[in-house]
């Protein structure tokens, strides 16, 4: 999934959280019962026939998606409810950190953590119900908008 519906969770969270370490720990929790849910993008970047040119792709898509989930954080603090901003901050690592550490485990090519991405993928697979992206990117846009409604 994107992390911009991780996000919306995230700002949700942290309008019923005043604890940062619980709104961090839900977060966590957030984004691993998010991935088991179908959300049709397994199949990005598969068009590319390199390695190298499917991961250029992909880092592509992941910039505009972070910014687009920065842009919603921006105007959730200017126009949405009171919240910590701790609270706010943590929430919103706890759903991004599952995917921050899975790319820098891969990245860096870590062995040893390597189990954590296995667990991951198991989690995305969970199912084992894939479908296209032309109708996965509108589910997680029309997810994300409904989440940032019930965090206003």
């Amino acid at each position: 999934m994107f992390i911009t519906p991780h996000t919306s969770v995230a700002l949700w969270i942290s309008t019923r959280f005043t604890d940062p370490m619980l709104a961090f720990i839900f977060g966590v929790i957030s984004h691993f019962i998010l991935d088991v849910i179908p959300h049709g993008d397994d199949t990005i970047g598969d068009h590319k026939t390199t390695k190298k040119d499917r991961f250029l792709y992909l880092m592509r898509i992941a910039v505009v998606d972070v910014a687009l989930a920065i842009v919603l954080i921006y105007f959730f603090v200017l126009y949405g409810p009171p919240v910590n901003y701790w609270v706010l901050f943590w929430a919103v690592f706890g759903t991004w950190l599952p995917d921050i550490a899975w790319i820098a485990i891969e990245i860096l090519q870590l062995t040893n953590l390597y189990w954590y991405v296995v667990y991951h993928s198991k989690l995305h697979n969970f199912f084992n119900w894939q479908y296209s992206p032309v109708y996965g990117v509108p589910f997680q846009i029309f997810f994300t908008l409904i989440t940032v409604k019930f965090s206003f």
